[in-house]
């Protein structure tokens, strides 16, 4: 089982990593030391409101076995004395969190007063008792007799934790892991440090209870966690799972075609099999790709590779519902949060996100993006993909959002400045895009924002591609702005689809002809 610890700054960040974290993980773990600001009821929350298999662990780790790590180094220590840490795990006991950690160091007295509030509340909430060795692993007798101090609180699990000098330290913690097996006690053995990391990968092939794994960059609670897809990757590999394809469920002949999919619901109006199958024909590759209106993505999923599906796009509601069926994920996708793009190989799914790229490649045709300053309006999937390339190109996003709780949590994990909806006419910035759906057909004569506050931007970009030109790109035109339609994004991320599936490079001219003249000819 993976965990996935977080770190954020603020209370906002953690919000979104925790939505973001749900779908991939089995259990999260709550740092209230490194959460700044850190609004515990909010967050337990969140979680639950995310998924209800999720476990919670709620962690106040003392600062003489919290780990030196970016997060550590970033955020001041939240809680400062015994007395309100304490406070904060009665919290999570009574707000219903399922573990809590509570350090062996900290003393009986603590760890029993716990305990027993745990048992007064129906047992719900259990007791992991920890230790931590910040410099050294002791030898396999030290930590056996660390290992008993530990058990004679009768905790649910056990965790000890050292760090790694040698590779030999390894075969230490992992020894850990089968003398704890032989006295029934759960328990999570791991060694931190970049030379830790044999225990990561194998801790859990021995029986160890949890794995920790960072869901990006910057997120890790102790040095040497791996990220959430390198961990399936070790999991799936050690565990010898089948990694051919399953015999299909339907078969229509002997060897079925390996088709293109887009999975999604609605779809019905969607252009993707048309510009898809254009570009298929014309490379000379016979699959065909098909729209399907899905009612339960797990099932799909399976679908995919009982049929042996090539690879399928993903779109609205299941961008990061789907993200928890992929046996791996592309860093970009994992950063931004959603996948719109899986490859199938040889049974392996693998998860990627197009849409960014696609939004990048158009606006590079228009505008230098370096150094450039974007305002951003939305704050959903589109949004933070169009936040995700910018950063990435070396460009400031300003996030702009009618509603100001999700705009400022956007923000505050870009680290950039947000902007009610009302004030984006005073925003000073080279390019304006909009990444909501306000404007799309039938609703054509919407626009997010009025005519004269488009003056003050150099160019207009809008990700919404029918109408061709939405009122916000024909009101922007009239104050003199350069404009930018979706059809160049839809065309440039559905190419980058081709792209991974095939390998080759797709007639991007003839995917956007077929569909302005689709989108003409509708108009």
């Amino acid at each position: 089982m993976i965990c996935i610890p977080i770190t954020s700054a603020t209370n906002e960040e953690a919000l979104t990593a925790i939505k973001r974290s749900c779908p991939i993980a089995d259990f999260i773990e709550l740092r209230m030391d490194l959460i700044g600001g850190g609004k515990l009821a909010e967050l337990i929350s969140t979680v639950r409101g995310n998924s209800a298999s999720v476990k919670i662990i709620v962690t106040c780790r003392r600062k003489e076995e919290a780990a030196k790590t970016k997060a550590a180094r970033r955020v001041r220590r939240t809680v400062g004395n015994r007395e309100r840490k304490m406070a904060l795990l009665k919290d999570a006991i009574e707000l219903g969190a399922d573990f809590i950690d509570i350090e062996l160091a900290e003393g009986s007295k603590v760890i029993n007063e716990l305990k027993s509030l745990c048992a007064k509340k129906g047992g719900k909430a259990k007791i992991i008792v920890s230790h931590h060795n910040l410099e050294e692993t002791p030898s396999l007798t030290k930590l056996k007799e660390i290992f008993q101090q530990c058990v004679k609180f009768k905790p649910a699990v056990v965790k000890i934790v050292t760090t790694a000098r040698s590779v030999e330290d390894n075969l230490v913690t992992l020894n850990l892991i089968s003398y704890a097996r032989e006295k029934s006690q759960k328990i999570i053995s791991l060694c931190m440090g970049s030379k830790g990391g044999i225990n990561r990968a194998v801790a859990p092939l021995m029986g160890s209870f949890l794995s920790f794994a960072t869901l990006g960059r910057g997120g890790q609670s102790a040095p040497g966690q791996f990220a959430v897809h390198q961990m399936k990757q070790f999991q799936e590999l050690f565990s010898g799972r089948r990694r051919s394809p399953a015999p299909p469920v339907l078969s229509l002949q002997e060897s079925p075609p390996k088709n293109f999919v887009l999975l999604g619901n609605p779809v019905g109006h969607s252009l993707s099999p048309l510009m898809h199958n254009a570009a298929l024909k014309k490379m000379g590759i016979e699959e065909q790709y098909s729209a399907c209106c899905v009612h339960n993505i797990g099932c799909a999923i399976e679908g995919i590779k009982g049929m042996n599906i090539r690879g399928a796009s993903v779109t609205i509601p299941f961008k990061v519902a789907v993200m928890e069926f992929m046996d791996d994920i592309d860093e970009d996708a994992l950063a931004i949060g959603a996948v719109n793009t899986i490859v199938n190989s040889n049974g392996r799914l693998k998860g990627y996100n197009t849409d960014w790229l696609g939004l990048i490649l158009t606006l590079k045709k228009a505008i230098t993006i370096k150094n450039k300053t974007f305002a951003i309006i939305g704050a959903g999937g589109a949004a933070r993909a169009a936040a995700y390339g910018i950063v990435k190109e070396g460009g400031f996003p300003v996030i702009v959002n009618l509603i100001p709780h999700e705009g400022k949590i956007l923000a505050a994990e870009l680290n950039c400045a947000y902007y009610p909806l009302f004030e984006a006419g005073k925003i000073k910035a080279d390019c304006l895009i909009n990444a909501t759906p306000v404007g799309m057909y039938p609703q054509k004569n919407k626009s997010p924002m009025k005519a004269e506050a488009l003056a003050g931007y150099k160019c207009v970009m809008d990700v919404i591609y029918n109408p061709l030109k939405t009122k916000l790109l024909a009101d922007a035109e009239k104050q003199g702005c350069k404009i930018l339609s979706g059809v160049d994004m839809f065309v440039n991320q559905g190419a980058q689809q081709l792209v991974l599936w095939t390998g080759k490079e797709p007639p991007r001219a003839l995917m956007k002809k077929v569909i302005l003249e689709k989108l003409t000819k509708s108009e």
